[in-house]
């Protein structure tokens, strides 16, 4: 239960926002989210939400911190080196807001039964083509909201789907199914990690709004290019001959 007395005090400088009212808030610190993948994206994001005050988060990831994560997972520390994920992030998310609700699964997305996690939204931080097409299609059957954000080099891209019973439009739609689905670009290509401090705090940003009900560009592919300080946008329409097409 969350609770709202702390609310006027603890994010008076959000209250005070044109675009933001206690109503707001409330649905924050009444909110459950999911985050797969606890690395450079899903790390940033888990603390962005707790700090804005989402009271109830779970974070799913079977990784342990390595010495080559920290130039970009700064919320993990070279003392956490060979701790799981999930349980260094869990520590300093208490040590941040010892009221947030913290569950933790040390497990691939894949050994995870989605239909018992009734969150208000979904985050595939995991930046990894399989994983995501593997969750895309769980919250498609679920017909529940997930977040996709990826970074890579000096670029990163962010997207919200619905995924609705009245319209279909998922990451099939906008994504093929082919090539090596296994590649991890950050480590193929490389990237900063600051780019990718960028591309979390977006969807931090989308995501809160999201709960919010304030966010209307669901099903639109956001482009961020850092090192231009670029932003574009896409509308994704449904294909017709998606495969995880229910109607």
């Amino acid at each position: 239960m969350a609770n709202l007395n702390r609310i006027p005090q603890r994010y008076y400088s959000q209250l005070v926002l044109d675009d933001f009212s206690y109503e707001d808030q409330k649905k924050l610190c009444e909110s459950e989210v999911t985050i797969i993948g606890c690395g450079g994206l899903g790390s940033p994001l888990a603390v962005y939400l707790v700090a804005s005050g989402v009271g109830k988060i779970n974070l799913i990831d079977f990784d342990v911190v390595e010495e080559r994560n920290l130039h970009r997972q700064v919320f993990y520390q070279e003392s956490d080196i060979g701790r799981k994920k999930v349980d260094a992030l869990k520590e300093y998310l208490i040590n941040l807001d010892r009221e947030v609700e913290v569950n933790i699964f040390s497990a691939k997305s894949s050994e995870i039964d989605f239909k018992k996690i009734d969150s208000n939204l979904f985050f595939d931080c995991t930046d990894n083509l399989k994983t995501s097409f593997e969750l895309n299609e769980e919250m498609v059957n679920l017909n529940k909201p997930i977040c996709f954000a990826s970074a890579s080099e000096l670029n990163g891209q962010i997207i919200i789907f619905k995924n609705s019973k009245k319209e279909h439009c998922c990451y099939s739609c906008l994504f093929k199914e082919s090539g090596d689905l296994e590649t991890n670009h950050c480590v193929s290509l490389g990237v900063l990690g600051p780019a990718v401090a960028v591309i979390a705090s977006m969807q931090s940003l989308i995501g809160m709004r999201f709960i919010c009900g304030k966010f209307e560009e669901t099903e639109t592919l956001i482009r961020v290019d850092s090192s231009k300080f670029e932003i574009k946008k896409n509308k994704v329409f449904p294909d017709k001959s998606c495969r995880l097409k229910r109607l």
